[in-house]
């Protein structure tokens, strides 16, 4: 397949998403990571990018399309990929901006986004779990054997920072960045030994 075919595929994939892509970036990741499987795009790739994301200024919906589109094909794949999946939103936004005025009050309307909602919650929790399986499941073991063998499935290290990251974050309101900064510097000291 040609460079340009691989880019207006990406492009393609990622203004499908963009158009579909209620309820932010985490709930677009679920369909960013069933879109890229067409690209042999890894969880543990995934995961990776979410990691990067952590330290990498901007919506998670455009640096996932662009990391894919990277690793697919490139900067022009990145590109391709930024671009098709922004594009929706600038065009969507534009419109609803000019009639929103009209439409404020609607009861379709409001329909439509009392289901969304919920929706993007789900959406936002399969991509959470696809992304933490990437993570804390050792290396060739399948997450269904995480019940029947927890030690023998998840990476105990990888499990706990998870855990105290969580905790430190919501119980104790720990900024996120300083979180990310600490795990990396933890991650990084025990890989030398």
């Amino acid at each position: 397949m040609t460079l340009l075919l691989q880019c207006l595929e990406l492009f393609y994939s990622f203004f499908k998403i963009g158009i579909m892509g209620f309820g932010g970036g985490y709930a677009m990741m679920s369909m960013i990571i069933a879109e890229s499987e067409k690209y042999s795009i890894t969880a543990a790739q995934f995961a990776d990018l979410n990691a990067l994301d952590m330290i990498v200024p901007g919506p998670i919906a455009i640096n996932s399309a662009t990391y894919v589109g990277y690793i697919y094909a490139g900067i022009p794949g990145a590109v391709a990929a930024t671009v098709g999946v922004s594009l929706p939103s600038l065009i969507i936004i534009a419109l609803v901006m000019r009639f929103i005025a009209r439409y404020r009050e609607n009861k379709i309307m409001k329909g439509f986004l009392s289901g969304v909602k919920p929706a993007a919650v789900g959406l936002i929790g399969a991509a959470a779990l696809t992304i933490a399986a990437g993570v804390l499941i050792k290396e060739g073991a399948e997450w269904s054997g995480f019940f029947a063998d927890p030690l023998g499935t998840a990476s105990v290290f990888l499990f706990a920072i998870f855990v105290i990251t969580a905790v430190l974050n919501i119980k104790f309101k720990v900024n996120p960045i300083l979180l990310t900064l600490a795990a990396g510097v933890i991650g990084a000291v025990v890989s030398f030994f």
